[in-house]
């Protein structure tokens, strides 16, 4: 294509934007609208809490059009540790000679694709280069013979993946996305109900658990109405003993960050030192869920204000009171 058309150019690169892709992703889009090819993916990785996140946009152009579309974007969870500063993959085929073929790559859904692909004998490694390398699975004849213990998650798992459908920028953003394949909740506040057209205010999250059904290629989403469900982050928040509240501003901040799905770092005491966790939204629970640096979780107790902590001991209390009362009832 000789042309290209700069309104449609910008179209896309505004929706980009509002569904927060990086600046290298739109720039990588518009070099790709430029080359006039028919149909593309931009692709951009992002660190998850374990492992990485990959966003996939793809974009279309009728054959005799000038416009290109893009009316959704994949977001996929990898459980597989980034790469060390310095270090890259390396699919290493021997050829004839006793010379190798080798592919450097950066991306591991890319190197064990590539590695997969081998109908010969292949290794896959990892390193500095092929000369300080460590084998993370090797291939005899095409068939795989050796994957090393701490990769075989990552050889053989599938990635936790969600299609989610955008139009002129507008839907679940890339970030929210990418929380939400971790399994986290986000609040959105323009959501369409099918059926009436009525907006509305929800918590949303995928049903992981409850895996795909049959020839679906999404899990379901759950959503948890806002204010119907009861669930008020903002008064959750002020319920614990959490530093930065000391500050101006701050609570804002905390807010807006668990509700695109986030999890904000912390400032906490605990047994008379300061630690610094992770919170993360437990919306069905009505709570805050705490989080080492290194991934254990923290009892949410320990950093309860103590009208917060007598209210949910006095639930508690009602709550045994309650179900005694039903199994006297019932004769148990």
């Amino acid at each position: 294509m000789g042309t290209i058309n700069l309104n449609n150019l910008e179209d896309r690169k505004a929706d980009m934007q509002a569904l927060g892709a990086s600046e290298q992703s739109i720039k990588e889009m518009e070099d790709k609208m430029r080359l006039g090819l028919l149909n593309f993916t931009v692709r951009e990785t992002k660190p998850a809490t374990n492992g990485h996140v990959d966003i996939t946009y793809p974009f279309k152009r009728p054959e005799h059009s000038e416009n290109y579309y893009f009316t959704r974007f994949t977001a996929a969870h990898y459980k597989i540790k980034p790469l060390e500063e310095g270090q890259s993959y390396f699919v290493i085929t021997p050829k004839d000679g006793g010379k190798n073929d080798v592919k450097k790559l950066d991306h591991p859904i890319d190197a064990i694709g590539e590695f997969k692909k081998r109908d010969k004998n292949c290794e896959l490694a990892v390193g500095k280069d092929v000369a300080n390398k460590t084998t993370l699975a090797s291939m005899e004849n095409g068939t795989v013979n050796y994957v090393s213990k701490d990769f075989r998650g990552s050889f053989y798992a599938k990635p936790t993946e969600q299609t989610f459908y955008c139009e002129e920028g507008k839907g679940f953003t890339a970030p929210q996305a990418g929380n939400m394949v971790q399994g986290r909740s986000v609040y959105r506040d323009d959501l369409v109900a099918f059926n009436t057209g009525e907006v509305y205010k929800a918590w949303v999250n995928l049903d992981i658990d409850s895996g795909k059904k049959e020839n679906s290629p999404n899990f379901k989403l759950k959503s948890f109405r806002d204010p119907a469900y009861g669930f008020d982050l903002t008064k959750v928040i002020q319920d614990y003993k959490i530093k930065e509240l000391e500050k101006p501003g701050e609570l804002e901040k905390i807010d807006a960050a668990l509700r695109n799905g986030e999890r904000p770092l912390v400032t906490v005491v605990k047994e008379g030192k300061t630690i610094e966790v992770n919170l993360e939204t437990a919306v069905r629970y009505g709570k805050l869920n705490f989080f080492r640096p290194d991934g254990k979780p923290e009892k949410r107790e320990l950093f309860l204000k103590a009208p917060a902590l007598e209210n949910q001991m006095s639930n508690k209390d009602r709550s045994k009171e309650n179900n005694l009362a039903e199994n006297q009832a019932l004769g148990v």
